[in-house]
């Protein structure tokens, strides 16, 4: 087993709802922005997150642990591919007291690996109330892949009227994430409900850097273009092609937003 750490979120980011204890892999740092931000979307826009949800890509646990918190929800189900990860949601259900309130279970998408997990996912078909995503970036494709995957496969499960609240940083583009709409029965897009303010897009980090080639290579290929800033106080935006060449010839990393989005299967 891997080493862990642990780290506490407080109520500066989750207000009532603190503290979130969350053990992780000593070797990354589990409170991202991207998390940190989905985070403070589940607490301060609670009033869809009731009854049943899903928490598609779970990781280690945090939103489906912090959403199990909230009184008007009676479980969450995690969904993630890696097994480490399901073990350590498991230990994270316990240690904030919602173990009887989670249940995560290894799956490829919405497609789990045992067979009785496959049942048990099944029987919530259209009685889920909210699916939360936090997808990382895609590889093979323009780096959307996976959020399109969260929104194709969700109308499966969601009841009329259920929501789904995506992780969806600023750099996409707004094409890009009004496209999404497209990719099931009724999907309304209604906006950003939580966002950072502009960070850097850090190109020191190795997968951080990974995403703007690929980024780069879609707008070769062209694909939509994506946008950064390099001055938050100056509207202008970059592309990806330009922003990885800043870096490499000056080492500057641009600047976005990590935002959370609202779905709703109207």
């Amino acid at each position: 087993m891997r080493e862990t750490t642990r780290t506490t979120v407080g109520a500066d980011r989750i207000g009532d709802l603190a503290p979130l204890r969350l053990e992780h892999p000593a070797d990354t740092f589990a409170p991202t922005p991207a998390t940190l931000i989905a985070l403070e979307a589940i607490h301060r826009n609670r009033g869809p997150l009731v009854r049943v949800g899903l928490d598609w890509g779970s990781g280690i646990g945090a939103l489906a642990i912090l959403a199990a918190r909230l009184p008007a929800v009676r479980r969450v189900i995690g969904l993630e591919i890696e097994s480490g990860n399901v073990e350590v949601a498991r230990r994270n259900a316990r240690l904030n007291g919602v173990q009887r309130e989670t249940y995560f279970m290894r799956s490829d998408s919405y497609r789990p690996v045992r067979s009785g997990d496959r049942e048990l996912l099944e029987e919530t078909e259209g009685d889920v109330e909210f699916l939360l995503a936090n997808p990382p970036a895609s590889e093979g494709d323009d780096g959307f892949g996976y959020r399109r995957e969260v929104l194709r496969g969700a109308g499966r499960f969601l009841r009329e009227g259920g929501v789904v609240f995506l992780s969806v940083s600023w750099q996409y583009g707004e094409e890009r994430v009004e496209r999404l709409t497209g990719l099931g029965p009724g999907w309304a897009h209604r906006g950003p409900i939580a966002t950072t303010g502009w960070v850097p897009f850090d190109q020191s980090r190795a997968n951080l850097r990974s995403n703007m080639e690929t980024y780069a290579g879609e707008e070769e290929r062209g694909g939509l273009s994506y946008r950064f800033r390099t001055d938050p106080d100056d509207e202008r935006t970059i592309g990806a092609r330009e922003a990885l060449e800043r870096y490499r010839e000056a080492g500057e990393s641009p600047l976005t937003r990590w935002q959370v989005h609202l779905f709703e299967r109207a």
